[in-house]
């Protein structure tokens, strides 16, 4: 006992290392435990199979303009960091996801639909500054824009009021390298059209993505059909709007609908033929976007966008409705943020959806399809880009729209084919179906609510090309007040359209009116004939020469007053020079840009003329706008010149904006001068693309007529003004307006038709 108690303390510390010992090596063991599952399970989580994410589509509804809201749900998406795995798309809808899709981001979106000029896209002619200068002068008569085409003994309206030129060139130079298999795309995409022969609805899957733009969004009766592999196809809504089943079967597990539809029109609102219409195309499509709204699952995200004070055609608004996009997003933000992925993971998704290719290709092969009468050699010298050149989208339109405002072809299109081997540039020019035989129509109407006035209809007949050359046979027919008949030969004599030589013949009655203090007391009716020939060069679309001469004779005899007056016959002949120069955006209501012309005609008597004298006529224009706001400065000279032969009568002024408040040719002489001032302020705040704009307008004017060339001076200039209300209407400008000139000279103008000239 003694002995334990004595070899405790000796052996106590032996017993507490021990201990020790053997508590560090039962934590040794279980860290060692623990690190070897911690092994087994990482090894574990390395063999199984990672969770994959559900494949989300999107569905893009169509609604115009409202489309715009389209990139505010995108940028919401952005944000909570939603993948978008497949995109379908009708008209509207088919655009904003078919750039998406080819991997544009959210802000370039944006930017290009900011940028976009509407105005000009909804219109196939090109600005008028890109038109030639024989089709610019095409604008000084008072025929309307649209045509009819005459063939085969029957009467052939177009398809569309537009075919869709301007959209696609634009369509085209976005989608510039996109595949021709949509699934190919960064995002897989399908848009969705209609055929107008079955009704029934047509998945685009492949071919031209801007082709299948177009096809989505052309509305009927706007737009012609566009040919897609043998069918017609027109605006996709009227067949499926909302193609919800169309993303599940390319594989959707959930989809994310766009639905821009909105509510029909309430009685109140359907105030005219237009929303009326509006109203009965509403109905097809809300039953089908209704019928696929059906189908959606617990899952899926429906999106319904506040737009009910917006109209398809206002892209103006967009910034509006893209914050509309946005707030309807942010709305169903927690059942978003249930598909939504790590950052890391939607930084790799961003990273492959942007594989889009920014650079221009060289280009090493032209192929001109020519689809028509004019020779392949004027279209190849219209062609300005070369092979080996860098593609230059910007010239390349500006060359496609040159050969468009010949007024020949229904399109003028291009594609870019790229293989391993070459780049090739192909250039498609389709002649117009309803050609070659162009009619078009116009009327004007002038009162003075006095009980004068004057009322004209007309036509003409243009067949063109009636040559490889792209020659011109064009007849106009003028009946009413003031009678014309002229024929005209247009003849290019250069692939480049630029010398030309013309022939015209041409007989005109007129009347003018005789004055005294400010009544008219007779009326002359003036009937004349002549043959002239001339011959020219444009020089560019900007500008004009041209040398040639006329001759002809006519009669004036009394039409109102002292009808015992006998009947004068006279002969008339000269040599003619002029230059133009026309870079303005407009001539009924100019815009911006300028204008000008000087010509010199020396009547002489070889040429038949009863008198030998030398006449000079210039003018000019140029207009600037800010905002809504038009400053117009136009002035206009003329006189005849060595001569003593009377000329009291050369030349007239009177009318709106010609010394408003004097009444028409009221004032005539030897020489005449004329200044104004006019502004234009744009009414409403309707910017739409289908718009009909309204003006106020207002102008200052200053001018005379003398016979005598020491009675030029400044202080024999008269005072006048006006103030009108006019529209830009299809038929021509409409004025309604009041003229007020020194000495108390007034009058009251109803216009209808470009009835004023430019002196």
């Amino acid at each position: 006992m003694n002995i334990r108690l004595q070899i405790l303390p000796a052996i106590r510390p032996l017993i507490t290392v021990v201990s020790v010992f053997k508590t560090a090596c039962t934590v040794v063991t279980l860290l060692i435990l623990l690190f070897h599952l911690e092994q087994t399970a990482a090894e574990a989580r390395q063999t199984e199979p990672a969770k994959e994410r559900p494949i989300v589509g999107l569905v893009l509804s169509g609604g115009g303009a409202r489309g715009a809201s389209h990139i505010g749900v995108l940028k919401v998406l952005r944000e909570l960091r939603v993948p978008i795995d497949i995109i379908t798309g009708t008209s509207m809808g088919a655009i904003v996801g078919g750039m998406y899709a080819y991997g544009y981001s959210v802000e370039e979106i944006e930017a290009l639909l900011r940028d976009t000029d509407w105005d000009e896209v909804f219109h196939d002619e090109p600005p008028r500054k890109n038109r030639s200068f024989r089709r610019k002068r095409d604008d000084y008569n008072f025929l309307v824009k649209q045509e009819a085409g005459f063939k085969d003994g029957k009467l052939i309206i177009p398809k569309g009021l537009l075919q869709g030129q301007q959209l696609m060139l634009r369509l085209k130079s976005i989608t510039l390298s996109a595949p021709t298999n949509f699934d190919a795309l960064p995002i897989r995409f399908r848009a969705v059209a209609a055929d107008i022969e079955s009704g029934d609805a047509v998945v685009l899957g492949d071919g031209s993505l801007a082709t299948a733009m177009l096809a989505s969004m052309s509305i009927p009766g706007v737009f012609a059909p566009v040919e897609w592999n043998g069918r017609l196809l027109v605006d996709g809504g009227f067949a499926n709007n909302a193609p919800v089943q169309l993303a599940r079967d390319l594989g959707a597990d959930i989809v994310i609908v766009v639905d821009l539809s909105g509510e029909l029109q309430g009685r109140h609102a359907l105030s005219s033929p237009f929303s009326i219409l509006n109203q009965i195309l509403g109905f097809t499509i809300q039953r089908n976007t209704a019928e696929q709204l059906k189908t959606l699952g617990p899952d899926d995200v429906l999106i319904q966008p506040d737009l009910g004070g917006y109209s398809s055609t206002d892209f103006w608004r967009s910034s509006e409705m893209i914050d509309s996009g946005v707030l309807a997003a942010n709305l169903n933000s927690q059942r978003l943020q249930k598909i939504s992925v790590s950052e890391g993971v939607y930084a790799d998704y961003l990273t492959s959806i942007r594989q889009r290719s920014k650079t221009s290709p060289d280009i090493d092969n032209i192929v001109i399809d020519n689809q028509s009468p004019l020779s392949t050699d004027v279209l190849k010298s219209h062609i300005t880009i070369e092979p080996g050149d860098k593609l230059d989208v910007s010239a390349l339109e500006r060359d496609i729209q040159q050969l468009y405002g010949l007024n020949i072809f229904e399109r003028v299109d291009y594609d870019v084919l790229q293989d391993e081997q070459q780049t090739e540039l192909v250039v498609e020019a389709k002649e117009k179906a309803w050609g070659p035989h162009y009619l078009r129509f116009g009327l004007n109407m002038e009162s003075d609510f006095e009980g004068s006035g004057t009322f004209n209809i007309a036509t003409s007949h243009t067949m063109t090309p009636i040559n490889r050359l792209g020659g011109e046979w064009r007849t106009e027919l003028q009946v009413g007040r003031d009678q014309r008949l002229s024929t005209e030969l247009y003849q290019p004599i250069d692939n480049r359209l630029r010398y030309y030589l013309r022939s015209s013949l041409d007989y005109s009655e007129t009347h003018i009116g005789e004055f005294e203090s400010g009544k008219q007391v007779a009326d002359l009716e003036v009937s004349f004939s002549s043959f002239s020939l001339a011959a020219g060069r444009q020089i560019g679309n900007w500008g004009q020469l041209e040398i040639g001469a006329y001759t002809g004779s006519g009669d004036s005899s009394p039409y109102i007053g002292d009808l015992s007056t006998p009947t004068q016959d006279f002969n008339a002949g000269a040599w003619a020079v002029s230059f133009g120069y026309d870079q303005l955006d407009s001539i009924n209501f100019p815009r911006s840009g300028s204008l000008a012309s000087i010509s010199w005609f020396a009547s002489r008597d070889e040429l038949g003329a009863d008198d030998e004298r030398d006449t000079l006529r210039a003018h000019g224009l140029w207009a600037g706008t800010w905002n809504k706001h038009t400053l117009i400065f136009w002035s206009g000279l003329a006189g005849v010149i060595n001569t003593e032969a009377p000329a009291e009568k050369a030349f007239s002024i009177g009318g709106l904006f010609n010394l408003s408040g004097y009444h028409r040719s009221e004032l005539t002489g030897r020489y005449a001068g004329l200044v104004r001032l006019i502004y234009l302020k744009e009414l409403g705040e309707s910017r739409s693309v289908l718009k009909v704009p309204v003006y106020l307008g207002a102008s200052l004017e200053a001018g005379n007529v003398w016979n005598d060339r020491d009675e030029i001076r400044f202080d024999s200039l008269i005072p006048a003004g006006s103030i009108s209300l006019a529209v830009d209407s299809p038929l021509g400008p409409i004025y309604l307006a009041w003229g007020l000139a020194e000495g108390g000279r007034s009058a009251t103008y109803l216009f209808l038709g470009r009835t004023f000239t430019f002196l």
